[in-house]
């Protein structure tokens, strides 16, 4: 299957562009709410706000306590925390309260470099990844129970690189790549026990998956050989996709049903690109990522993970978050704007 290269008959997404929120603006963290989005804005006069709004509505904010500079998803609303400390928020008419303050037992980065939180919600508790090969379980009560010990997910950043694969950046401190699925809890490690744990991306890649997020089973190949590497994977209707590459400019994208076996759908693309991101919801998929010889962004969406098309211009951004029926790409770096898509309606047939 060649991806990218394939349209739909008509454009399978509309796109309009608005205004960020009013004022000095910070955005430390961007998260999808149903319909909406929320944004996490630091270094303000009122401190730490949390931004949202609904696809037709206009913003709103809130000041949070605890200056927290992350976002993650939750069943009931977001978690927003900081180095050790964190709480579960659900939105209440126009304001947000709090449901569980919590403390997490392991240190751990507020801001990862590619921006996925290190925080899940599994459901009945919370994950948290910290960057030495650490997982634990946060229970409904905030009890704390360590899942994963340093080094069976690897040893922490201060191990030497040992991999044969050569990303275009291999320094930049993160927690693995992983995704919710259905029935499971899917993330992405290195094979190589000698690798490096939390430093972006995932060389060799191999993937873990857990049911209940305390016992983890492990795949018995590693997902694209030796010089494979993963920065991001996604899940959306029984399917996952895993971006990466084999080396700069030579982009990689795998499917998985089941997040154990896996299938190289590689794109054939005219242009070397580097694809850092892929992000999925129930109105569809976005991958992201640079073309590596003019180091400017690029994007695909897909409604069914088979038929592309790219971001038209001028549609940019590095930060994005997929709700239920919109697309919205945040485009810090250039107009500041922020772009939302919307389905035409398109059956996704390709040329």
């Amino acid at each position: 299957m060649l991806i990218f290269q394939t349209r739909p008959l008509v454009a399978a997404f509309d796109w309009t562009s608005f205004e960020p929120p009013p004022g000095p603006l910070n955005i430390d963290s961007t998260v999808a709410l149903g319909d909406g989005l929320a944004l996490l804005s630091g270094v303000t006069s009122q401190g730490v706000l949390l931004w949202w709004r609904d696809s037709s509505s206009t913003w709103q904010s809130q000041p949070l306590e605890n200056s927290p500079t992350q976002l993650a998803r939750a069943d009931e609303g977001v978690i927003a925390y900081r180095a050790r400390f964190g709480s579960i928020l659900t939105r209440r008419g126009e304001q947000w309260v709090k449901l569980l303050d919590f403390e997490l037992p392991a240190a751990t980065r507020s801001q990862q470099t590619s921006g996925r939180s290190s925080i899940v919600d599994a459901g009945e508790g919370l994950l948290e990844l910290s960057l030495f090969g650490d997982v634990w379980w946060i229970g409904p009560r905030g009890e704390s129970r360590l899942v994963v010990e340093e080094p069976a997910w690897g040893h922490g950043t201060e191990q030497p690189f040992t991999s044969a694969c050569r990303p275009p950046s291999r320094s930049s401190p993160d927690v693995p790549p992983i995704a919710i699925t259905g029935g499971q809890i899917v993330a992405m490690t290195s094979s190589n026990g000698d690798e490096p744990f939390g430093i972006w991306p995932v060389c060799e890649p191999v993937a873990r998956t857990t049911v209940n997020g305390m016992e983890w089973s492990t795949a018995t190949t590693s997902l694209g050989g030796d010089g494979a590497y993963v920065y991001d994977i996604a899940w959306r209707d029984t399917t996952l996709l895993a971006v990466g590459g084999r080396g700069i400019g030579l982009p990689a994208v795998w499917m998985s049903d089941d997040g154990i076996d896996w299938v190289d759908i590689t794109p054939q693309v005219p242009d070397a690109v580097d694809l850092y991101r892929v992000e999925a919801g129930r109105v569809g998929w976005l991958i992201l990522g640079r073309d590596s010889l003019e180091s400017r962004p690029v994007g695909w969406t897909s409604t069914n993970a088979s038929c592309w098309e790219p971001l038209p211009a001028p549609v940019r951004g590095s930060d994005a978050a997929v709700s239920d029926d919109h697309i919205f790409l945040v485009d810090r770096t250039g107009s500041g704007r922020i772009w939302l898509a919307a389905p035409t309606g398109s059956s996704g047939a390709c040329r």
